[in-house]
């Protein structure tokens, strides 16, 4: 892998593999929700729409149809700490189909026709998501756990606040966090190096190199209940832990943890939940990780008559795990994980992402044998160290969405199998 650092800063990587008969152009920019507040809070993920509404050069149509021309693929999406753009084509078409990408990205026409044109589409998609009661439980989960921080914050924004974004709004947003500093520029596969760097400098050498100055702060952890009832024939449950960061001394260990717990049909929600008693379809345990926080979940959708018992088996596995871990079980997590990894990353777009990804968030590149050494490493110990740091009931957001019940019955419910364990 080959990286430059533009005079603006920008990062540039380029991965070839000659073996490809094609290539990926990437741009990674750190805007999102954490960038946001809530007048405009949605606006990066309108800008990922927007863009492709048309340039100074070209209109949204002329974008559409001249990757289509070319055999060309382009897309975007936003998360909470970034937004991507990235378009993939045959190696003797990529210089094209980045010029389509860069023209978009550095000089968006910003019609007011098609701001408001926009808008309707987003809100379908907010409409979409709102209808979709496990994209409700998500997003709740998250807005109690981050209140007080900007990440609580939903990516599409709410209809109030997508309806006030204005062309002005854009503007300004764009100057202050599409800068050099915020982004990142990767290209992979089959393709000329040369000619590549120059049609980047050709369009981003005139970025500025810094804007306003996101907020670096610890995220929250807010436990308690949030609730919300919806007209669906499952419950939504979600019980969220403390956890680790994108990268800690602990996420190996935690994710053999969770591993163990709630990943993949032998775990041991699975099993009993599951297989036994047939309470739930799915039961998932999984990591939520940010630059500067994270949480541990596990995950439920069931039908109201089973959530109590769910519940209360639920918690009682989690408590007993100390009393049901074993070297065996860590080392089938362990092989689990390790050949997760090494799969994917024979998959060029996922070494390609991970690449991008770690360069804007974190400014380096962890190497895959790096992270297979550290998994190898965790011991028995570890991971019930890291069990007794982050399980902790008393610090637990209870989450649940549809037919709900009352706070107060699942405070009974949690305590009674919390005084029945002692």
């Amino acid at each position: 892998m080959k990286t430059i650092t533009l005079p603006n800063k920008i990062r540039v990587f380029f991965t070839p593999d000659e073996r490809l008969r094609s290539a990926t152009v990437g741009v990674w920019v750190s805007a999102g929700c954490k960038n946001e507040n809530a007048d405009n809070n949605g606006i990066s993920h309108f800008i990922e729409h927007i863009v492709f509404k048309g340039s100074h050069k070209r209109t949204g149509f002329e974008i559409a149809e001249g990757m289509d021309e070319i055999g060309a693929s382009v897309n975007a999406y936003t998360t909470k700490e970034y937004t991507f753009f990235y378009t993939r084509a045959l190696d003797y078409r990529i210089l094209t189909a980045a010029d389509i990408l860069f023209d978009m990205l550095t000089s968006p026409r910003l019609d007011e026709k098609d701001i408001e044109t926009e808008k309707g589409v987003i809100f379908e998609e907010i409409s979409m998501c709102e209808d979709d009661p496990s994209d409700v439980c998500y997003e709740l989960n998250e807005h109690k756990l981050f209140d007080g921080n900007n990440l609580s914050q939903e990516i599409l924004g709410s209809f109030e606040s997508v309806k006030g974004l204005t062309k002005e709004k854009i503007i300004s947003y764009m100057k202050d966090f599409y800068v050099g500093e915020n982004i990142v520029i990767g290209v992979s596969g089959s393709f000329n190096e040369e000619e590549m760097l120059e049609k980047i400098k050709e369009y981003f050498s005139s970025i500025p190199e810094r804007g306003k100055a996101s907020t670096d702060e610890a995220l929250p952890f807010n436990e308690g209940f949030a609730l919300k009832n919806m007209p669906t024939e499952q419950t939504h449950i979600s019980m969220t832990f403390p956890g680790v960061a994108i990268v800690h001394e602990d996420l190996y260990a935690l994710q053999i943890c969770s591993f163990i717990l709630g990943t993949g049909t032998s775990s041991m929600l699975n099993q009993r939940i599951r297989e036994e008693l047939g309470l739930v379809y799915s039961i998932d345990c999984w990591l939520g990780r940010y630059v500067h926080g994270g949480y541990t979940a596990v995950s439920m959708s069931l039908v109201p008559k089973s959530e109590k018992k769910a519940i209360e088996e639920t918690v009682k596995i989690i408590r007993s795990f100390p009393d049901e871990i074993t070297q065996r079980k860590i080392e089938i997590a362990k092989e689990k994980l390790i050949s997760s990894l090494i799969m994917s990353r024979e998959q060029p777009q996922s070494k390609f992402s991970a690449v991008g990804y770690n360069t804007l968030l974190l400014g380096r590149v962890i190497e895959d044998d790096d992270i297979i050494r550290d998994i190898k490493k965790v011991s028995l110990e570890d991971v019930k160290r890291v069990y007794v740091k982050y399980f902790d009931f008393d610090k637990m957001l209870f989450t649940a969405v549809g037919k709900v019940k009352k706070e107060e019955e699942y405070k009974k419910i949690l305590e009674g199998v919390y005084s029945a364990g002692n």
